[in-house]
């Protein structure tokens, strides 16, 4: 009899305790998932929604529509006045094709399903607006944004551009784009072109940064080796890793260099020879306060940019590719526009948004985004002797093409070797340098050295984004 008291209080801990763990999980998702499960493109509940409602409109900063809906014969139709600039941004929200994009991630907003006050879903049905869903007002310019679109001319590409500061954003441009605007007509040549215009490369493509990383090898030399400000460097233009010859590239001269110098033209032998003082352990560290190798915790999707964990023993070469931003390296132009804003800021690494705020029918605004406290994450002197040296190359080294009179711009250049084709072009940057507004990524795939080919894109930008400014 006591065998069988003690069985029966053991079955029913076992059920207590999976009744107890079913409430738990019941809670959880109820308290954390719930948004998320609202909003997934699985959820059947969302089109029978969609059929009841008037899809909220997508504005950019200035109010201007990038998302809108029409009804035409009492059908209701998506249009998109961005065109191809802003198509892979904003996405699609069709039912035959799914959703993508903006309209995707924000689905929940404009389909007005996260209101949670009952009194406000009481006023909403009595005004009879209860069938609309709520507009979305973004960071981004879309005026600038179809600029530096246009300044791809096709080549594929991206570009980001974002408020060092505050992480609001101003541009994310990938080339090509294509026209969300009727869509399921195009389907079949944008699902085939080789190009893949249907992804949205400035958030989800992963590159070699290439030189442009050597703005973390020299944070990380300034704060673990100050002295290095005052050494001398000579390189007979190759460096040899464990049999491994690494050259600087074509007109860069053998001799000797400071790190003024070999930043403004961007050696890589010296910069290895740097990466060795500095070490594996540090230059990753230094990647990783940079926001390597972590999720962005953004309100979009955004790749993790990586850098490869120093190995136990050895990796001489690994480190020596790293240090000039090759190997295993990969970056989206998204991750290059924090760098850039870490130097631009003063050392603070900023959370990148792209949702400003969202507007009910009853017209009652939410803000969404909330200023955060910016982490500090590199010495501020540290930062202002970087951007010294970043002001340096755009006026006197391989950042040239970048320069704007009158406007103090900041920049590195990027030639990032390319194991399936021709070397990507990058630039990145920041203006004024005094005092910051804009910090700019840009690359340009298989199109050689990154002054060149994509400093006049990142000018083009700074330069309108500024102008704009003075309006």
């Amino acid at each position: 009899m006591d065998r069988l008291r003690k069985n029966t209080k053991i079955i029913f801990g076992i059920f207590c305790g999976l009744f107890i763990s079913l409430i738990i999980y019941l809670s959880y998702f109820t308290a954390y998932e719930r948004e998320k499960l609202i909003q997934n493109s699985y959820n059947r509940r969302l089109w029978e929604q969609e059929d009841r409602v008037i899809r909220g409109t997508i504005y950019d900063t200035k109010g201007r529509p990038l998302a809108d809906t029409v009804i035409e014969d009492n059908v209701k139709k998506r249009i998109y006045p961005g065109g191809e600039a802003l198509g892979p941004l904003v996405g699609y929200s069709d039912r035959r094709l799914g959703r993508a994009g903006l309209e995707d991630v924000f689905n929940g907003e404009l389909l007005g399903v996260l209101e949670k006050d009952p009194m406000v879903l009481l006023r909403q049905k009595i005004l009879g607006v209860s069938d609309r869903g709520n507009d979305a007002y973004l960071t981004i310019d879309a005026e600038l944004q179809k600029t530096a679109y246009k300044m791809f001319r096709g080549r594929r590409g991206a570009l980001v551009a974002m408020d060092p500061n505050t992480g609001a954003l101003l541009a994310v441009v990938s080339s090509p784009g294509y026209d969300s605007s009727n869509l399921q007509n195009k389907w079949d040549g944008l699902v085939k072109n080789p190009d893949k215009p249907l992804i949205n490369r400035a958030t989800q493509g992963l590159y070699p940064p290439g030189s442009a990383f050597k703005i973390i090898t020299l944070a990380a030399a300034l704060t673990s080796h100050p002295e290095i400000e005052k050494k001398i460097y000579y390189t007979p233009g190759y460096i040899k890793i464990n049999g491994r010859i690494i050259r600087d590239y074509e007109g860069l001269w053998p001799g000797n260099y400071d790190i003024t110098n070999a930043f403004r033209y961007s050696s890589n032998t010296v910069f290895i020879q740097i990466g060795q003082e500095v070490g594996m352990d540090n230059l990753f560290s230094m990647a990783e306060a940079f926001g390597f190798n972590a999720r962005v915790n953004a309100d979009i999707p955004i790749a993790t940019s990586t850098i490869p964990r120093p190995p136990l023993l050895g990796g001489e070469v690994e480190l020596a590719e790293d240090s000039i931003g090759q190997g295993k390296i990969l970056s989206t132009p998204l991750q290059m526009a924090r760098v850039a804003s870490v130097i631009a800021s003063g050392g603070k690494l900023v959370t990148p948004y792209i949702l400003q705020k969202s507007v009910s029918p009853l017209g009652i605004t939410r803000t969404v985004h909330k200023p955060e406290t910016l982490k500090q994450v590199l010495d501020k002197s540290v930062a202002d002797k970087v951007k010294a040296l970043m002001v340096d190359v755009v006026q006197n080294g391989t950042g040239t093409p970048a320069y704007i009179k009158g406007i103090t711009v900041a920049g590195k250049t990027g030639s990032a070797q390319n194991p399936f084709g021709k070397t990507h072009a990058w630039f990145v940057g920041f203006a004024p340098a005094e005092n910051p507004k804009i910090a700019v990524a840009a690359v340009v795939e298989n199109a050689g050295g990154g002054g060149a080919n994509a400093g006049p894109i990142v000018r083009e930008v700074i330069l309108q984004y500024l102008n704009s400014l003075q309006k």
